[in-house]
């Protein structure tokens, strides 16, 4: 455990002017404190420095590899998860978005992991959100579970955040990226 004061999640938007995703869980208490929808990275970047010592983990590709489909990707596609690689059309404009705020943040210290909720979900053999959020005993999940589906999402990139610090995450890695996921829990 590094100790991090928070464990935050963004799922992140490929335009700015719609709902990302942001979910933040206390460490100490593994509470949800904030399930909210941002838009700007400005206020992305806002919400994550009201925490202390954060883990982001951020639903969207952090590098786009050689080609159309990153190594990473590929990867995880042949482990049975189903992954948007970069190269994609609509996936241009989110990665290059997700580049710009994983910079930013860098910048102020902040560790930044990617994930991708669909997949950790299934990696975690839990049938629902609820479920998977229980299994961790965090309180006060059904700010986010009941919320819209990209606050849900959030949820779900926080957990992989908490679980890349307590150590009951893995890493689908290649040369090209490296996307965190959750050990079986159910």
């Amino acid at each position: 455990m590094i100790n991090y004061g928070a464990y935050i999640g963004v799922d992140l938007a490929a335009n700015p002017h719609r709902c990302s995703g942001f979910v933040a869980i206390d460490a100490k208490e593994l509470t949800v404190v904030e399930a909210s929808c941002l838009s700007e990275d400005d206020e992305i970047i806002e919400s994550v420095k009201s925490y202390q010592r954060p883990v982001v983990a951020i639903d969207a590709p952090l590098g786009f590899g050689n080609g159309s489909m990153r190594k990473v990707d590929r990867k995880m596609i042949s482990l049975g998860y189903r992954v948007f690689p970069p190269g994609f059309s609509h996936m241009r404009s989110l990665t290059l978005r997700a580049l710009s705020l994983v910079k930013k943040l860098k910048e102020l210290g902040v560790v930044v992991i990617e994930t991708h909720p669909k997949s950790v979900l299934k990696s975690t053999c839990c049938k629902t959100v609820d479920e998977l959020a229980k299994r961790l005993n965090i309180r006060s999940f059904e700010l986010a579970s009941k919320n819209v589906r990209h606050v849900m999402d959030a949820l779900i990139a926080a957990i992989a955040s908490l679980c890349y610090d307590l150590g009951c995450s893995y890493a689908v890695e290649e040369v090209d990226g490296t996307i965190w996921l959750v050990k079986k829990l159910c």
